[in-house]
């Protein structure tokens, strides 16, 4: 007998805080592999900030079940066999267009271009590698609920690349190597690499609140929406290798 395309678990206690306590992130699993989604759900079950509501076996029952439990975070395989066609990456749209407040990150095998570029376009927050070390996983996911992007090295290597070829999208006014000063370069850099705000702020020997500023300043200067798009242009503009 063919497994279910969905399951769904009740959330865990209240929606709201307890006691100065943050309610955990919601998540929702989409991979066409059992055991993938399984041990998955078993690692998160580790993670006191996360709580799994769900899973999906197709991009199809993704969108359904996404549409039904509203969770804050799902976890999408980008490439999925299943009825009606509909892959991680159609899925994505469909969720983020339907619920603009869900994060959607990509899990992936291999990083094809094409793939991270769209997932991106269609709404994606992050696109990660399946053989990410757990605890750098959690925190990617981390990143992610506090509102940044999350690329694995290699993939956002392959992003970067994609996008030198294309053209710049809006951009500074004046030259952007003029604007930027010593520290901001330093925090490019690292943010081009692939680091998170944590690892920078331990790299540069400063808070991750400093981090922030220095990203959001660069952000605002650029008149930039998003990490994605800053590290893009750092590279194109040879401000960084």
């Amino acid at each position: 007998m063919r497994p279910p395309a969905a399951t769904r678990t009740p959330p865990k206690a209240a929606e709201g805080d307890r006691g100065g306590t943050r309610r955990p992130t919601r998540v929702l699993i989409v991979d066409d592999h059992q055991l993938f989604r399984e041990g998955l759900a078993a690692l998160m079950a580790r993670w006191p900030e996360f709580v799994v509501v769900g899973q999906a076996a197709d991009g199809r029952a993704a969108v359904e079940v996404a549409r039904e439990l509203r969770p804050d975070l799902v976890l999408m395989d980008v490439r999925m066999r299943g009825p009606g066609g509909v892959d991680g990456l159609e899925a994505t749209r469909a969720v983020t267009s339907a619920d603009p407040g869900c994060r959607v990150v990509m899990l992936t095998m291999s990083a094809l271009g094409d793939d991270v570029f769209q997932a991106l376009a269609n709404g994606a927050h992050g696109y990660l590698s399946k053989d990410e070390p757990p605890q750098r996983l959690r925190a990617f996911l981390e990143a992610v609920m506090r509102g940044e992007a999350a690329l694995s090295g290699p993939i956002a290597a392959k992003v970067l690349a994609s996008f030198g070829h294309s053209p710049t999208q809006g951009g500074p006014a004046s030259l952007p190597g003029e604007s930027l000063t010593r520290r901001e370069r330093d925090v490019l850099r690292l943010l081009v690499d692939g680091l998170s705000n944590e690892e920078i702020a331990e790299q540069l020997f400063i808070t991750e609140a400093t981090v922030k500023k220095h990203i959001g300043r660069v952000m605002a200067k650029w008149r930039m929406k998003n990490r994605v798009q800053v590290a893009v242009y750092s590279v194109r503009q040879g401000l960084v290798n």
